[in-house]
């Protein structure tokens, strides 16, 4: 299956409901994002801090940022 997520660490044994919820959740996290609201710009915010602390901690993504 091809996909541009960045599916958890522990998908693998994520039940089919919890990836369906998941999957859920983080269409609607991007969505949000292209409409330009506040709650897109705290989820901005938001993301930016986590890149930071993992980046801080060593962290490398394993796919290319587009």
């Amino acid at each position: 299956m091809r996909h541009d997520y960045d599916l958890p660490p522990d998908w693998a044994a994520m039940t089919d409901e919890e990836k369906s919820r998941w999957m859920t959740q983080e269409r609607c996290r991007r969505q949000t994002r292209h409409q330009q609201t506040p709650v897109a710009a705290a989820l901005e915010a938001e993301s930016e801090r986590v890149e930071r602390k993992l980046s801080a901690r060593g962290y490398a993504p394993v796919k290319k940022q587009r």
